[in-house]
């Protein structure tokens, strides 16, 4: 064989082994990509599980269903560990450095830690001390809500905070510009996930650290409960009838002082805060010189503050918050604890209680000790309720639950001096205060204020329509349509007492006041009087709270009706969705808005 021959031989053996290496190494990197594709898709996989898991925590949440969040914490723990687990592989961590490739799995990986860390270091603490503890802890025994959990659940915020506070930012800088639209889209997913979490975060410290000093965690409180009378109307409810002070102290909640709205004289001429000239010329100057009239206004601090102050001028000391409760929303409160029994022998029940308390006691107690025993008999009602309350047996939630239905009807409302107590407040719908601007809603107010002097709105029923166009015109219309009826018959009006009929005018006739609040920023346009019952007319207009107002005078006799219909409209601009509110009525109002193309309404 020639040298030739050898060497082409030679040459054969070195090609088909360089062959076989370079398809093995072929091999190697096509079993490399499809084993870090694998890792990637189980990696991808979790997170979608986690990101699943994070809804469900949030739901659980929402319904206070704090037994199921550790249950739903452990499994977000654990599909955000599988993540990190299929990115540490150094198969993986090689491949972050081929070209075009390697951007995706480190922005993957980075993402896969970033979660993990906030399911172990943030979401698990927290999980842990909340679905360990329950609303259980937060159930009064004799007297008393223990602080300690809440104090244990403040004592984490803040590490778990800035742990999420640490992964936000790590998500934040991740290098997404080279990355595929799927990874691209997860870490602008993430990012905004974290954002939001670290507002809620801080929210729920802040609400935590307010709700102890609340119940009294740095020194005594005092709040003053007034309970809304809605036989006689007003913007908010009802007239201010009975007032308790309630302490607070470390967490024992006792029942200082009652009161009437008779302790407090008439002072009028001496405004006891500084007296508003268009509130005064919207309503009347006795909503700042007569307690009773307070609750004039559709704005619950303005209530409060002359609260506050008249209860400090009369009794003196500190009042450290005010809070409201009416009738309807204290027979929800019935439906969850049950009947209770009065010291007169009455049973209170969710179904007997607006009747009893709003017109049948004054059936009861008539003649000229009759103010005096009515009094009494609220103050025995706010007293067994007080002790039924603080000692009550009620699985929490559904107590929560009643408690949250008086809230969304605005029959509970609540005020606090304290300007970051004010602001949890009003973070759960509690403040009485309209919104100032259409970015969450469009709302249009509707409220009434009984000016006969009686108890006759037990009789009266209500309705109101809001017709508009603010969601297919540029420049929206509200039309606003309020409906008004006497119920009482002719034979029933013959047997009222004195102190339901009207001061003036017994029971032949009665007065209603008619406010119609456009949305912010709208402009009243017209007003009428569609059906006058006995009388009707309009008042006149102006402007409270950043939004116009017209009002109307209605007269009706019994079985009589009348209507009548405000319009307002706005500039262009961005609207949310309608939305028409009255004032929490005895009778509640018939509420409806026709809205073409803004979906489903009420």
């Amino acid at each position: 064989m020639t040298d030739s021959t050898n060497g082409r031989a030679t040459r054969g053996r070195e090609l088909k082994h360089g062959l076989a290496v370079l398809g093995g190494i072929l091999a190697l990197l096509l079993l490399a990509g499809v084993w870090v594709g694998l890792r990637a898709l189980n990696a991808n996989l979790a997170l979608d599980k986690a990101q699943s898991l994070v809804n469900t925590l949030k739901t659980q949440a929402r319904e206070v269903n704090l037994a199921g969040l550790g249950d739903t914490s452990n499994a977000l723990s654990a599909s955000t560990r599988d993540a990190v687990d299929q990115t540490q592989d150094p198969v993986w961590r090689a491949a972050e450095f081929v070209p075009f490739l390697g951007p995706n799995l480190t922005a993957i990986r980075q993402m896969a830690e970033a979660a993990d860390s906030v399911a172990h270091t943030t979401v698990a603490p927290i999980a842990t001390i909340v679905s360990t503890v329950g609303l259980a802890s937060l159930r009064p025994v004799d007297g008393r809500i223990s602080l300690a959990p809440m104090k244990e659940l403040v004592s984490i915020l803040d590490p778990a905070t800035d742990s999420l506070r640490r992964a936000s930012a790590t998500v934040s800088d991740i290098d997404l510009n080279r990355t595929l639209p799927p990874v691209r889209a997860a870490g602008h997913s993430l990012s905004r996930i974290l954002s939001s979490a670290n507002g809620t975060l801080g929210e729920l410290r802040s609400s935590t650290s307010a709700t102890l000093s609340m119940l009294g965690s740095t020194g005594p409180r005092t709040y003053i409960f007034v309970f809304q009378n809605l036989a006689e109307t007003t913007a908010l409810g009802g007239t201010a009838a009975a007032l308790s002070a309630v302490t607070v102290d470390n967490g024992v909640i006792t029942l200082a002082r009652q009161a009437s709205s008779t302790d407090f004289p008439w002072q009028d001429g001496r405004p006891v805060i500084a007296e508003d000239p268009t509130l005064s010329a919207l309503f009347t100057p006795m909503m700042f010189t007569r307690l009773n009239l307070a609750t004039s206004q559709p704005h619950f601090p303005t209530a409060a503050l002359i609260t506050q102050a008249f209860w400090q001028q009369r009794f003196g000391g500190t009042v450290d918050g005010v809070i409201s409760i009416d009738p309807g929303a204290l027979a929800h409160l019935l439906g969850a604890t049950g009947p209770v029994m009065l010291g007169t022998g009455d049973t209170l029940t969710s179904a007997n209680a607006v009747p009893l308390l709003l017109n049948t006691v004054y059936f009861r107690y008539q003649g000229p000790q009759g103010p005096a025993q009515t009094d009494a008999f609220f103050a025995d009602v706010a007293r067994t309720m007080f002790g039924t309350l603080k000692n009550t047996q009620v699985d929490p939630r559904v107590l929560l639950a009643t408690v949250m239905h008086g809230v969304r009807e605005h029959r509970i409302l609540a005020w606090s001096s304290h300007p970051e107590e004010q602001k949890l407040i009003a973070l759960g719908q509690l403040d009485g205060v309209l919104p100032t601007d259409n970015a969450t809603s469009t709302t249009t107010g509707v409220f009434f204020r009984d000016m006969s002097t009686s108890k006759m709105d037990y009789y009266l029923t209500t309705s109101a329509k809001l017709t508009t166009d603010v969601c297919t015109a540029t420049t929206p219309t509200f039309a606003v349509e309020v409906g008004l009826h006497s119920k009482l018959t002719q034979a029933e009006a013959a047997t009222l007492p004195s102190y339901v009929a009207s001061a003036p005018w017994g029971a032949t006739q009665f007065r209603t006041q008619v406010f119609a609040y456009g949305p912010p920023g709208t402009t009243f346009v017209s007003a009428t009087v569609n059906a006058t019952g006995m009388s009707a007319a309009i008042g006149g207009t102006g402007d409270d709270l950043g939004r116009p107002v017209v009002w109307f005078w209605v007269m009706l006799t019994p079985g009589q009706s009348s209507t009548v219909t405000a319009t307002f409209t706005g500039l262009a601009g961005t609207y949310a969705a309608p939305e028409l509110r009255p004032t929490p009525m005895l009778n509640p109002t018939a509420v409806s808005v026709d809205a073409p193309g803004c979906g489903a309404t009420k």
